[in-house]
């Protein structure tokens, strides 16, 4: 049988080492910065995101990776030729698996999605610009399923920071 305070020394054991598992952003250097010279796509990321991993899969942008290979980024600009609201562009490109989908968040200027599958959390944001013939700006971020709670704060973060 274990007493209460037992427990407690226990979970914060645990914390310290969940925490301790994934360095912070000052410790890999603070945040860094991309942006994107032609469209204008600008969003802060973590400086650990330092190994280059070629091309997004869509648009114009960068694709990183850690150097351990277990979380990517996305930063990619598409001009939006095709007159998409961030509603449209949801019902014509985006196959998510229902049943995969954590969060949705769908707005007149931005979509949001959470996704998770095969021990990872997928995430993708977004931004409208420009009216109906501008620029679709998006951050897409791959991280470890166990991580979530460390990584919350950061996918936060960088969501905000994406501007067009």
């Amino acid at each position: 049988m274990y007493k209460a305070g037992s427990v407690l020394v226990v979970f914060l054991g645990f914390a310290q080492y969940a925490q301790a598992a994934m360095p912070t952003t000052e410790e890999w250097g603070g945040w860094s910065a991309f942006t994107d010279p032609r469209y204008g796509t600008r969003v802060e990321y973590p400086s650990w995101f330092s190994v280059s991993d070629g091309h997004p899969q869509l648009g114009t942008g960068q694709r990183l990776v850690t150097p351990d290979g277990g979380a990517e980024i996305e930063i990619y600009s598409l001009p939006n030729t095709a007159h998409y609201t961030p509603r449209s562009y949801l019902a014509a490109k985006m196959k998510i698996d229902p049943a995969t989908l954590h969060y949705k968040r769908v707005s007149a200027r931005f979509f949001a999605l959470s996704a998770a599958r095969e021990g990872k959390i997928y995430y993708t944001r977004c931004n409208f610009s420009g009216g109906d013939a501008g620029t679709i700006h998006c951050v897409y971020l791959g991280y470890p399923q166990s991580e979530k709670r460390e990584w919350d704060r950061i996918v936060t973060h960088v969501s905000y920071s994406l501007r067009p």
